[in-house]
C-alpha cells in the first residue's frame, strides 16, 4: 500500500518532468500545443465513451441480456480518456494499451466466454428461450401440492 501512495505522489513530477524534457526537445509551443490537443482528445473520448456506454447499456437491457460485456468496453474507454485528459507523456503511452483493450471488447461481440444469458429468438408465433432443463425425479405423494390436470 505504501509504494501506491509512493507512486501516486511521484506520477505528477514524472509527467511534468516528462513536459519539461519534450519542451526542451521540439520547443514550448508544440509541446503546449501537445498538451492542449491531448486534453481535449481525452474529453472527447470520455464523453464519447461515457454516453455510447450508456445507450448500449440500455439496449442490452431491452434484450434482456447481461451488461458485464459493454461495462468492460465502456471502462477500459472511460479509463483510456481518463489518461489521455491528464497533462503529460506517460499517461498517454499508459492510455494506448486502454484503447487497445477498448476496442477489442468492444468488437467482441457475444464470444463463447461472453455471460449473456440465455438465447432468445422467434422462430412463426412462437419464442424460443435456449437454455439447460433437468427433469424431476421426485415422485409425487399423496400431500403433494401441485395441481393435477386431468
Amino acid at each position: 500500500m505504501p509504494l501506491l501512495r509512493i507512486l501516486l505522489l511521484a506520477l505528477p513530477l514524472i509527467e511534468l518532468a516528462s513536459l519539461i524534457l519534450l519542451g526542451q526537445a521540439v520547443g514550448v509551443g508544440w509541446t503546449l500545443l501537445w498538451v492542449l490537443f491531448t486534453g481535449v482528445a481525452g474529453l472527447m473520448l470520455i464523453q464519447r465513451n461515457g454516453w455510447g456506454m450508456l445507450q448500449r447499456l440500455q439496449q442490452q437491457m431491452a434484450s434482456n441480456r447481461s451488461p458485464f460485456h459493454v461495462l468492460k468496453s465502456g471502462m477500459w474507454g472511460v479509463l483510456a480518456g481518463v489518461l489521455i485528459a491528464f497533462p503529460g507523456l506517460v499517461t498517454d503511452v499508459l492510455a494506448i494499451p486502454c484503447l487497445i483493450m477498448a476496442l477489442l471488447h468492444r468488437s467482441g461481440g457475444s464470444g463463447p466466454d461472453d455471460q449473456n444469458g440465455p438465447r432468445m429468438y422467434r422462430q412463426g408465433e412462437h419464442t424460443i428461450i435456449e437454455g439447460e432443463w433437468e427433469a424431476d425425479h421426485s415422485t409425487p405423494g399423496a400431500d403433494d401440492s401441485r395441481l393435477n390436470r386431468p
